[in-house]
């Protein structure tokens, strides 16, 4: 059954691009916690939460790996590609020249290295690289226990637990192998599995929810969207003023002290929480009637090419002051973002559905 469109995923994506862009900017610096929400994101998305169940089958057929794939391929690479050229010969932020170093264009477009912002969009490739992998070891996983004829719910549950475990296995083990490290910035650093296995685990949590939902009295599902409710305002605040600007304002000991980075994996199951809320509540809530309106639905839906030139740009504008470099680089990366989606992004995107349906 497909989903109905929820524009309030889209406000996050603004939340968390606005947050970044103001941290690079000078303020707030919770770039990082924008970061743990855009990883909650792709990995709670690649799960098909909105699919029929067993999705994860479809993957033991190497036709659906192509699949999978293609839509990636061309939801990230033209536009990113795009972007990167014009930094290049637009802007001097890469070498077309250079081979060998993270300033080097050819390294960047195939993710080997990485500069400055882009490591998180290296970390992003890399995980999408490996997510039919890992759809295909739960799969391996829901067939090993079919055997126990789990219901439903314990099958969801069972999956969330075991997605989990690979949260901590991952963790523990991916830091300590330097061999899987990637290059970004001049030093090496290790896929950060782990925050993605996050948002996976919260699709799966959504399966269950919905799934209890069934059997509750609608007295219990009212109290529970607006305890959901509070709970995404609660964090949007906290996002606010858990800032090494403010919190260093009240106890000193705080100075230089970034939660998003500090707290990486608490940050992020708290915005996988967050994310699956926003799918659980009804059109007419109003913390989802906020989280999408339109001006944060637009901005969500170029936040992607948003977070490749924003920093790019701003590396031109350092002569003015930190609130005018902040109004000047978002609404230039806006206006460019917003042609590239309609006339790169989406072209593209709706030209692969086509053609793969």
């Amino acid at each position: 059954m497909k989903q109905s469109k929820n524009n309030a995923i889209q406000g996050l994506r603004f939340w968390a691009i606005t947050l970044i862009i103001l941290s690079h900017c000078g303020f707030l610096a919770q770039g990082g916690l924008g970061n743990n929400i855009f990883f909650a994101m792709s990995g709670f998305f690649v799960c098909q939460p909105f699919t029929q169940e067993n999705f994860e089958y479809g993957y033991f057929s190497p036709k659906e790996f192509g699949r999978y794939y293609v839509k990636r391929l061309v939801r990230i690479i033209p536009a990113c590609w795009l972007c990167m050229f014009f930094a290049t010969w637009g802007l001097a932020f890469f070498d077309f020249r250079d081979f060998s170093t993270e300033n080097s264009l050819l390294l960047n477009m195939f993710f080997i290295k990485s500069k400055n912002h882009l490591w998180f969009l290296q970390q992003e490739i890399i995980f999408y690289i490996v997510a039919p992998f890992v759809i295909l070891i739960i799969a391996a996983f829901k067939k090993l226990i079919g055997t126990l004829k789990l219901s439903a719910l314990q099958m969801n549950l069972a999956v969330f637990a075991f997605i989990n475990l690979l949260v901590f296995v991952t963790y523990q083990i991916l830091p300590k192998v330097p061999a899987l490290f990637l290059y970004a910035n001049g030093s090496t650093s290790p896929l950060r599995l782990w925050l993605f296995l996050v948002g996976m685990a919260f699709a799966y949590l959504l399966r269950i929810v919905k799934l209890v939902k069934e059997n509750v009295s609608e007295k219990t599902v009212v109290l529970c969207s607006a305890f959901g409710s509070v709970y995404v305002v609660l964090c949007l605040v906290l996002s606010i003023v858990s800032s090494e600007q403010i919190m260093s304002k009240i106890d000193a000991r705080f100075t230089g002290y970034h939660v998003g980075w500090e707290h990486p994996v608490l940050i992020t199951y708290m915005a996988a929480l967050a994310i699956m809320i926003l799918c659980l509540l009804s059109e007419g809530n109003v913390v989802r009637r906020f989280m999408g309106n339109r001006v944060f639905t637009l901005i969500g839906n170029v936040s992607f090419s948003m977070y490749l030139l924003h920093f790019m740009l701003m590396l031109h504008f350092t002569d003015l002051s930190a609130y005018r470099v902040f109004v000047v680089v978002y609404l230039l990366s806006l206006a460019m973002s917003i042609a590239i989606y309609n006339y790169v992004e989406q072209p593209l995107i709706n030209k692969t559905k086509e053609y793969l349906n």
